[in-house]
């Protein structure tokens, strides 16, 4: 089958999602940008929490407005038993920025994909990035699209392609796993109005619910839907062998705040949702000649940060501040952006280790 070489572009970026499309959205008014996701929409994420301080970047942007649909839910605080048997409202009423929110993932990365295409970004999906050869200019990526074979040379990459670090992979770095924590969960229908999210500690890892959005129900009736989710080590979770949304009911009903959730939850429309990783992780080296890594490719987070999205949005932005300060192929970037990347994830892991002292 005949490889079509496609034009030649300053840089390419693998993965469509948050941190992909805000880098690309950076970089666009001063460098020809190429924009590849492997999914032709972005897939379904529940229970996704984003910081208020992601405002400043979306503001920076131009793209505050995002926020402003009813599909994203203002988050008014959340109620923690964490380490306590008295919950403790936390709240952003002092916050600079506000409040944040529950977002619709696949929607809002759906609006900023929208963006990009408005931004006249050359857009490729679905397309599987299946090769990648170092050259003098940079990088030649192979590609597959609609069955096809595409090529395309680009002066620098950016992998934004999640854990599974697609680009990276490919040049043999290596990623350090800190920890094996899981999570399960499912949704459902609530009859409750507060739309607070909740989390809780237990002896067998820790729980977490929040509202989501409902689009078969009208906000301003007194039910909302819910994701409730449980976070564990992986071995715990597969061995609980959960195949049904009631198996984990039945756990909820016993963990501290979640007794009156519980009891208010329409059972016959729970949906259960798969195993997924949630472990903390990093890329040994994040930045290579001609090579950047940002967001969950870098670094991912365990979710009780709640920083995973804000994260990939700052790192983007940091990035790309850097490319367009001192242009493309300047030796610095390589070092400097390391350096931003390690000094994050550093100051991670000693809020991470004071958090889970506090129940150990």
């Amino acid at each position: 089958m005949t490889t079509t070489q496609l034009p030649k572009t300053q840089v390419a970026i693998i993965g469509a999602g948050v941190g992909g499309c805000i880098a690309a959205l950076a970089l666009a008014p001063y460098y020809c940008v190429t924009l590849i996701d492997k999914e032709a929409a972005p897939i379904n994420k529940i229970g996704e929490s984003l910081a208020p301080a992601a405002l400043r970047i979306l503001t920076q942007l131009k793209l505050a407005h995002l926020l402003d649909d009813k599909r994203h839910i203002l988050s008014h605080g959340t109620l923690s038993y964490w380490g306590s048997s008295e919950p403790t409202l936390i709240d952003n009423l002092r916050n600079p920025d506000g409040f944040g929110w529950h977002l619709d993932r696949s929607y809002f990365e759906t609006q900023l994909r929208n963006a990009c295409i408005d931004a006249k970004i050359h857009c490729i999906w679905p397309a599987q990035l299946t090769d990648s050869v170092a050259t003098d200019e940079g990088w030649q990526l192979s590609l597959q699209h609609d069955n096809s074979p595409l090529q395309l040379n680009a002066n620098t990459v950016i992998d934004a392609s999640g854990r599974h670090c697609a680009f990276a992979r490919q040049q043999g770095i290596t990623r350090q796993q800190f920890d094996k924590l899981m999570s399960i969960g499912f949704t459902a229908n609530v009859n409750i109005k507060k739309k607070t999210a909740l989390i809780s500690h237990t002896d067998e890892g820790w729980w977490y619910s929040a509202p989501i959005h409902n689009p078969e129900k009208s906000p301003t009736q007194a039910q909302q839907k819910r994701v409730f989710s449980w976070y564990a080590d992986a071995k715990l979770i597969k061995n609980a062998r959960i195949t049904d949304p009631s198996q984990l009911l039945n756990r909820a009903k016993s963990i501290p705040g979640f007794t009156i959730l519980s009891s208010r939850i329409e059972e016959k429309n729970a949906q259960l949702h798969p195993l997924v990783a949630a472990n903390s992780s990093k890329l040994v080296s994040c930045s290579g000649k001609n090579w950047f890594a940002l967001g969950d490719a870098a670094l991912s987070f365990d979710p009780l940060s709640s920083q995973g999205m804000f994260n990939a949005m700052a790192c983007a932005i940091q990035l790309s501040e850097l490319i367009i300060n001192n242009g493309l192929t300047h030796a610095e970037n390589i070092p400097l952006y390391q350096q931003q990347v390690d000094k994050i994830w550093l100051s991670y892991l000693a809020h991470r280790a004071l958090y889970y002292k506090m129940v150990s």
